[in-house]
């Protein structure tokens, strides 16, 4: 049986050193139909290992039922990563973050009954009933995984998922079939940032349990940035910036293990209302990428390839009260959303290929020989030369700022050889010196940057454009130019081809299984060189130094289909409250209590209030609800009330009683990062009638920091056991009438317990909260708040600065309810679906753009010729909703408010070519939750996708 090892440098198998340069890409965001392509563009790039999170509310939708078919076929998509040799890297949670629905959490994991003995449901902790879900999770995840290790042989009967093309040097290093799979590291949890020690036993250790005896037989990596030491596992590290230092340190807490870079972010996610996230430009993402290898690390790059949030599956994440993620999970990657591959990605496959093709280096590095250097900062700062040496030679990093003009830097070689190197425009520049390659040949020093060794006899290397060129081979110099055209310089020194390429050159070079092809965008599935803008002629160099060129024209953007005969449903049954599928319930419900139907999207409600109920608009909040809730009375609408974009804000809304409202619920995606996670969603609270409460300014009572872990065995960002000095505000509140009142706390405010008569009942977190929280403090409840007077309490974890503003002003208000609008109404919920076909009526749409000015169902049908390149929905005119190809939810959109209101930043959406009909008709469908007319959308061929 084959074994996974590690020492402070690398990972070995079965003493053979690996080095894995990583691409991120979940295979849920990317059609099954593209996997290999999306994983083969990686391949390109020079990786030679896929990253992937799971998911386990994708996997099970329900208690004890799972899917692992279509999109969710997790076996498949690592058996193509073998085939495309490959290794794996597998992180199946049971928490992934990932900008995902509930960080993939389940939300049926709130209807798990308490267990007598271990109590409630308690998530991220070593909770019984949480355990007990993980470990059936972990089990059926690893049932169709752990045989795709690297350490299992191969099955009798069942051929090595060994790779079915040999592309020279794509991957070198890389997967090769020695085993029955790819899997080369496994990940437990991720992003724990607490620490309690008593978890590290009763949560973190039961996990390594939980996946060893599923399966697990390769090395654990965890990625807490040390918050949580975890006994039995290799800790990484997650930033995009300050990663030289960052890794050093790292490499000084844990000097057994090696450093791991799991998530290097290439850009950000983007959300409803906010600007398009490109923030880490190519040339800075070039850099960075530089300088994780500078510090003799593996980087993961995430992500690689985004993809799309398909369905409902985007996830709410920190920073604002409105931080739902768009249907784009773009990320501003290398890999753009429809496969696209602009400038981040060429510089990308420059470095990948560099570490990939020359891992040999880096993984026999001597782990310790960190020299002192400038520190690369990113801002200005003089040249930074990082030299790191080892068993395979010595490789050496020039990382410049932005503004540094030098054109020529000089460096002196440890046998004191001073070396001219071009730096011309290039952030970053490496160099290899004493590096023996394959085939007995040593490269002594070059002055030009190394990109693949080929064949034992190809060596490719690039430079500034016009720059002299010093190669040593074997103690035999070569001078070169930098060819400044698009034609390769090819010389031959010691029976080795030297191909000498400028940045234009090597950004349009592939690895092909003849040799290197120059003048290409990408290679097909048959490995043959697609047509590169730009480049009239491509040419293809062999090993032997043999050329071969070739006539070329790019591939035209085709003419986009057109959309016919748009056809409208209404929702009047469900409006009017007559539809057959309302089923009555006792009252406000979660939809997680309501069953699958619920548990994504939307819902409808339906109150039926007494004819006894004020008919006079108060004004009305339902606590807990969100995330919009448009209310309609009698059929008509009322008001949109929530936190997101175009709903009404913070404020209570202005409502009506009496007679029967229908609303319709929409959750925008739960919280998947920070101490919200596990958030509920749908109508859970009744519709109060509330009057602000004036608070008087607080008595400040100095004590010591509260304990949070008296609620919780994970509190993010905080220490068991670390009491500082700190201080608490306190109010004395006394509800009238013995009414529940409604506690409010709004950003700006540091972090704190929330108190009621001593009693710690919430934590908290004035960013993880996203900025906004309320709380229903009821006399009737049993709990601390009573209908006499109560204290309470905001318990801070340190003091208070000098400057912090007035109580007044720090975002704590308090609402006192004076009626409960719907206590005697009766509930009742029905699940939101498609309508029937026959729902469709044909017809003239009208130009106006609130077309109906209620939720209403529109389809088109349109057919194309073929899919070479990407088609996108323009929902030019329309406000927000889901949309559908031929009965697959493609997933939200949302471009403009109810009234009129532009909502960045995304305006198209993806259709993939895999659910495309290339025989017949394609049918679009839409919701509309304003019904505002289609008549202005359209359909658009883009080859770089909504933010291109």
């Amino acid at each position: 049986m084959a074994k996974v090892t590690y020492d402070a440098q690398s990972f070995s198998l079965d003493r053979r050193r690996l080095w894995l340069v990583s691409a991120a890409m979940h295979y849920p965001r990317i059609p099954r139909g593209l996997w290999r392509d999306r994983i083969r563009a990686a391949k390109q790039a020079g990786f030679n290992c896929i990253e992937t999170y799971a998911f386990w509310n994708a996997h099970e939708p329900e208690p004890g039922v799972f899917d692992f078919t279509d999109n969710l076929d997790v076996r498949r998509f690592v058996e193509i990563v073998a085939e495309e040799g490959m290794f794996c890297w597998f992180r199946p949670g049971p928490y992934v973050c990932a900008e995902w629905d509930n960080g993939g959490l389940p939300p049926w994991l709130h209807r798990v009954k308490p267990d007598r003995r271990s109590g409630a449901m308690r998530l991220r902790e070593g909770s019984g009933p949480f355990l007990s879900a993980v470990s059936r999770y972990y089990s059926a995840v690893m049932e169709q995984v752990a045989d795709l290790q690297v350490t299992r042989p191969v099955a009798q009967g069942r051929p090595a998922a060994s790779p079915t093309r040999n592309t020279p040097g794509a991957v070198a290093g890389g997967f090769a079939g020695q085993g029955a799979g790819p899997i080369v590291l496994l990940q437990v949890e991720n992003e724990w940032f607490c620490r309690n020690d008593e978890q590290e036993e009763a949560y973190h250790q039961q996990l390594i349990r939980l996946l060893r005896e599923a399966g697990a037989e390769v090395p654990l990596t965890v990625c807490n940035q040390l918050w949580q030491p975890v006994d039995g596992t290799i800790h990484t590290w997650n930033a995009s910036a300050n990663l030289p230092a960052d890794l050093r340190q790292l490499a000084a807490v844990q000097p057994d293990a090696p450093r791991l870079v799991s998530e290097y972010w290439t850009g950000w996610f983007d959300h409803w209302g906010g600007e398009h996230a490109d923030t880490v430009d190519a040339g800075k993402h070039f850099y960075r990428m530089a300088a994780v290898l500078a510090a003799g690390s593996q980087p993961n790059l995430f992500m690689f390839h985004g993809g799309t949030n398909f369905g409902f599956t985007g996830g709410r994440t920190v920073g604002g009260p409105s931080m739902y993620m768009t249907t784009s999970y773009d990320y501003d990657a290398p890999l753009l959303e429809a496969g696209g591959r602009a400038g981040k990605y060429d510089l990308t496959k420059r470095i990948a290929t560099f570490a990939s093709q020359f891992g040999g280096v880096f993984a026999h590095l001597e782990p310790a020989a960190h020299a002192v250097a400038v520190a690369p900062d990113e801002g200005d700062h003089p040249p930074s030369v990082i030299h790191q040496r080892g068993g395979r030679g010595g490789v050496t990093f020039i990382l410049r700022s932005p503004n540094d003009k030098q054109k020529q830097a000089t460096l002196l070689l440890p046998n004191g050889l001073s070396l001219p190197v071009p730096l011309g425009g290039l952030r970053a520049v490496w160099l290899l010196t004493d590096t023996p390659l394959s085939g007995g040949v040593t490269l002594d020093y070059t002055n030009l940057s190394p990109l693949a060794w080929v064949d034992d006899r190809l060596l490719v290397l690039y430079g500034p454009a016009g720059a002299g060129g010093l190669v040593s081979l074997d103690g035999a110099q070569v001078e070169v130019t930098v060819p400044t055209g698009k034609t390769p310089k090819v010389e031959h020194v010691n029976g080795v081809t030297l191909l000498v390429l400028n940045p234009a050159m090597a950004d349009a070079g592939y690895a092909h299984p003849e040799g290197w092809v120059v003048g290409a965008r990408a290679l097909d599935q048959h490995d043959e060189p697609l047509p590169r803008r730009g480049w009239p002629t491509r040419t293809l160099v062999m090993p032997g130094g043999e050329v071969t060129k070739t006539k070329q024209s790019a591939m035209r953007r085709p003419t986009a289909p057109s959309l016919d005969a748009w056809q409208a449903a209404g929702c009047d049954a469900h409006l009017d409250g007559s539809a057959r599928d309302y089923t009555v319930t006792k009252g406000p419900a979660a939809f997680d209590d309501l069953g699958r139907d619920y548990d994504y999207g939307y819902g409808w409600a339906r109150l039926r209030l007494p004819e006894s109920s004020a008919a006079k608009a108060v004004k009305a909040i339902s606590p807990g609800s969100g995330d919009r809730l448009h209310v309609y009375r009698g059929g008509k609408f009322e008001r949109l009330v929530g936190l997101s974009v175009g709903g009404n804000g913070l404020a209570p809304a202005p409502l009506r009683g009496a007679g029967e409202w229908v609303v319709l619920i929409d959750n925008l995606g739960r919280f998947n990062y920070g101490p919200r996670v596990g958030e509920r969603k749908g109508l859970l609270d009744h519709f109060y009638a509330v009057e602000p409460v004036r608070l008087p300014k607080p008595k400040r009572r100095p004590q010591n920091g509260p304990d949070p872990f008296a609620l919780a065995g994970y509190v993010p960002q905080q220490r068991r056991g670390d009491v500082r000095p700190a201080e608490a505000w306190v109010w004395h509140v006394k509800p009238a009438g013995r009414r529940p009142v409604v506690l409010e706390l709004n950003a700006p405010l540091r972090d704190a317990v929330v108190k009621v008569n001593g009693e710690p009942v919430a934590v908290w977190h004035h960013e993880g909260s996203a900025g906004f929280q309320r709380f229903v403090l009821d006399p009737a409840d049993d709990g601390p708040f009573n209908g006499g007077q109560n204290e309470l309490e905001l318990a801070f974890f340190t003091p208070a600065e000098r400057d912090a503003a007035k109580p007044a002003d720090a975002g704590v208000r308090l609402w006192q309810t004076t009626a409960n609008l719907t206590a005697k109404a009766e509930w009742a919920y029905a699940p939101w679906s498609p309508p029937a076909e026959d729902a469709y009526a044909p017809g003239t749409m009208p130009k106006n753009a609130k077309a109906f000015d209620r939720p209403t169902w529109y389809r088109a049908t349109f057919r194309v010729a073929g899919t070479r390149c990407p088609l996108f929905f323009d929902a030019d005119g329309l406000s927000k909703g889901q949309l559908y190809l031929n009965a697959r939810n493609v997933g939200r959109y949302f471009v403009q408010t109810r009234d009129g209101q532009d909502v960045p930043p995304q305006r198209r959406y993806y259709l993939p070519e895999p659910w495309l009909n290339l025989d017949g008709d394609n049918v679009l469908t839409l919701f509309d939750e304003h019904g505002f007319s289609p008549h202005r959308s359209s359909l658009v061929y883009d080859e770089l996708g909504p933010y291109g």
